[in-house]
């Protein structure tokens, strides 16, 4: 069996075993403020676990998509023009959706601001980029139908 058979199977259970931690391992209800009329919420015993894996996976896949870009570049690096406009690309819509994202406060439920300017930005970026990039891809599908029906 494939190196990276065992390892997608492992990473597989290692998902599954802590989703079902996650899901049923138990809660507590807590108060979404400090306020005495505040409503209350289940949290999950193991959410910071759930969080800590995702997190892991989100940079090990970076990590993997980098290493085995600059390694294709390196073998064939006349094949590597289209990969090479697929990333610059990539990083235009990050610099769109950037340049269009705001930091302004945002009033919460409870009345306390949120105004964490870093984290509002990087909110924006990520909504925006999804929606640039979906909105991509719809036309992708579209455009790619559309030449199928010419042909």
């Amino acid at each position: 069996m494939k190196l990276s058979k065992i390892v997608l199977y492992v990473i597989i259970a290692i998902s599954v075993v802590v989703m079902g931690l996650f899901f049923f391992g138990g809660g507590s209800e807590q108060a979404l403020s400090d306020a005495a009329d505040a409503d209350m919420f289940y949290v999950p015993n193991y959410t910071s676990l759930a969080i800590n894996l995702a997190t892991i996976l989100l940079f090990v896949a970076i990590a993997a998509a980098v290493i085995l870009a600059v390694w294709g570049f390196i073998q064939a690096p006349k094949q590597s023009g289209k990969s090479l406009l697929g990333l610059a690309l990539l990083g235009g819509v990050l610099l769109v959706a950037y340049l269009s994202s705001d930091a302004t406060p945002v009033t919460l439920s409870d009345g306390k601001v949120f105004s964490d300017a870093f984290q509002l930005k990087l909110a924006d970026v990520c909504l925006i980029s999804a929606f640039i990039l979906l909105i991509l891809t719809v036309l992708s599908i579209g455009i790619g139908w559309a030449m199928r029906l010419t042909k």
